[in-house]
């Protein structure tokens, strides 16, 4: 179990770990083993909200791209919510953001992150 009593919720394309299964070796191998021409993803759910964020996940982009998005989802008391994306190329940086999620309770610096909450409407 996380800091603050919190437990987290690992799926992919292929499994779901629960908490004792989520490690940081999981977590890097399966980021670093997504195909850029093949539907890969992953959801990281904590049991309780993050500062109001009820999940991250990443994806690729789809066949032919060679980059990923990933998105964040924030819920907020009166049940409205916000949700951002953000477009990379680099692997690592998809890392740090989920390790940080699931080990410090961290969010991602959302400063260079799109708001994309209308697409939802």
């Amino acid at each position: 179990m996380g800091k603050l009593g919190i437990a987290y919720r690992l799926e992919t394309d292929g499994a779901v770990y629960k908490n004792e299964s989520v490690e940081a070796s999981v977590i890097t191998d399966i980021i670093h083993g997504f195909d850029p021409n093949w539907e890969d993803f992953i959801v990281l759910e904590p049991s309780m909200p993050l500062e109001n964020s009820i999940y991250l996940q990443a994806a690729t982009e789809g066949e032919g791209m060679s980059g990923f998005v990933v998105e964040i989802r924030f819920v907020y008391a009166d049940d409205s919510f916000k949700h951002y994306d953000y477009k990379t190329t680099d692997k690592g940086e998809i890392v740090r953001m989920f390790l940080e999620y699931w080990g410090a309770q961290k969010l991602p610096d959302l400063s260079q992150w799109n708001d994309i909450t209308s697409t939802f409407a």
